[in-house]
């Protein structure tokens, strides 16, 4: 069966355009969907089956592109955690004005940290789900960077290859993390639920991490999955699998 097509629209942002898009099927409950570093909502493909399966168990799915990123407006090398969670928060304003429904926040990687800092002291959201997500900024991005991290943090503007290609990033990146108190942003969730997939064999994103979360949170689920990495190759529908019936549980 073919995958239905989400439908694709924007959100106004101060004069600058959200890009988004979204499957609605009278649902009782709206997931927003946030993408990781270097990624678009699209997820290479992997939102649409992913959304018809939320669609299945009673969620509306809303999924955007951050600023700088996919179709959104802005570029990409002025990427910062703080324009991504004043992004996150126009998103949930619309939502939350649109459809007036309880509102779930899943993050992939840094937009799991974005769903952090957007959502953890906004009473509208009420249940989180993060996938491979960094608390530990500083030491995640200096590990990733190496030398580039410091000119980051100098001030200098820097490019980057990887297996993706060449891409410029400026310094705010990295000196804004000093803006961001992540164990309080946990601390705010206080008794929310909070469902926390990570591979064990994450290359980029240490598991560290997820057990950071876990041992802060007070309503936390943990699933340390052995032999995945950071992109779950090959296991995408394990960790699908994980998150929906966490989701029908609460």
């Amino acid at each position: 069966m073919e995958d239905r097509a989400l439908e694709k629209f924007f959100i106004d942002n101060g004069g600058r355009s959200i890009a988004a898009c979204q499957s609605l099927t009278a649902g009782d409950r709206i997931i927003i969907i946030c993408h990781g570093f270097r990624g678009a909502k699209e997820n290479s493909g992997k939102l649409n089956p992913f959304a018809e399966r939320l669609n299945r168990i009673g969620f509306d799915v809303v999924a955007f592109d951050f600023s700088g990123s996919g179709a959104s407006d802005g570029e990409f090398k002025d990427i910062t955690l703080s324009g991504q969670t004043a992004d996150l928060r126009r998103v949930i304003d619309y939502v939350s004005d649109k459809y007036s429904k309880p509102t779930y926040l899943l993050g992939r990687s840094f937009g799991g940290s974005t769903v952090l800092t957007a959502g953890a002291g906004d009473s509208r959201v009420v249940a989180f789900v993060l996938w491979s997500a960094p608390v530990l900024l500083q030491q995640t991005f200096r590990y990733l960077m190496s030398d580039t991290y410091d000119e980051m943090a100098n001030g200098r503007v820097v490019q980057i290859n990887d297996e993706n290609g060449c891409f410029t990033l400026g310094p705010d990146l990295v000196r804004d993390f000093n803006r961001h108190d992540m164990d309080a942003c946990l601390k705010d969730i206080g008794d929310r639920p909070v469902l926390i997939i990570h591979g064990e064999n994450d290359e980029t994103v240490a598991a560290v991490n997820a057990r950071y979360c876990k041992e802060r949170l007070v309503n936390a689920n943990l699933h340390i999955v052995p032999g995945a990495d950071h992109r779950f190759n090959g296991m995408t529908r394990l960790r699908e699998d994980l998150t929906l019936n966490w989701l029908i549980n609460h």
